[in-house]
């Protein structure tokens, strides 16, 4: 019996992580029947991936690379936009998982510069606490990013606010150049055929050139309302 035990002790174990506290905690959750009978890795390996990416902002992926020798992968989710919901600030991977702000490590720089702040619309049931499928439509947010981040005005964005108004997406936008201030209200339903992005462009640099604090109200059918703030 004490030779079949052996056979069938794990071999090699590798874990690669981001840093020492992740490793830490994949440890903390390791099924420990699995170091003398490695077969059951084969199974445990997929619970242990469930729990810890419900429980933290992370991808675990686990490969067997010879009889009875495994290794781990375990990183940290990466943030691709951060959201202002229900009185928390979330991170939103590509993938569209969601977490609270303070448990994520990775953030791009432009991902910490701008939060959208998302109205709560009541009926949205989320569990507020680890990891989970984000109940936010991102690909309206995804659809927005595609069209205008490489605007000029979108880079002087310092807050951002979508909502749902009469079956439409209204975006409010506040942006900051210099002493200057300016508020951006656009609903790209309205500018069907135009190259909306381009068009408030236009304005923004003519706005900054002539001086002042203005509102852009980009709300209206084919046509671009400016006025003073």
């Amino acid at each position: 019996m004490s030779d079949y035990k052996y056979w069938f002790t794990l071999k090699g174990y590798r874990v690669e992580s981001q840093s020492q506290a992740l490793e830490q905690r994949l440890w903390d959750v390791f099924p420990k029947r699995c170091l003398t009978f490695w077969p059951y890795m084969m199974k445990d390996a997929d619970g242990m991936k469930e729990f810890l990416e419900r429980d933290m902002p992370v991808r675990v992926d686990t490969k067997m690379e010879g009889l009875g020798h495994f290794r781990t992968k375990i990183e940290w989710l990466k943030a691709w936009v951060k959201v202002d919901w229900r009185g928390h600030v979330w991170c939103i991977s590509r993938d569209g998982k969601m977490w609270l702000f303070e448990r994520g490590r990775q953030i791009d720089d432009e991902v910490g510069r701008l939060v959208w702040k998302i109205p709560d619309e009541g009926n949205v049931q989320a569990p507020m606490s680890g990891v989970f499928t984000s109940p936010i439509d991102t690909g309206v947010i995804a659809s927005f990013l595609e069209d205008f981040r490489g605007c000029k005005w979108f880079e002087a964005a310092t807050d951002i606010t979508w909502e749902r108004r009469a079956g439409m997406d209204l975006f409010f936008l506040k942006l900051s150049h210099g002493g200057q201030r300016f508020e951006l209200y656009l609903q790209r339903e309205k500018y069907a055929g135009h190259d909306l992005g381009a068009e408030i462009d236009d304005l923004f640099a003519r706005l900054i050139n002539e001086g002042g604090n203005h509102i852009i109200d980009a709300t209206y059918e084919g046509k671009i309302v400016l006025r003073r703030l």
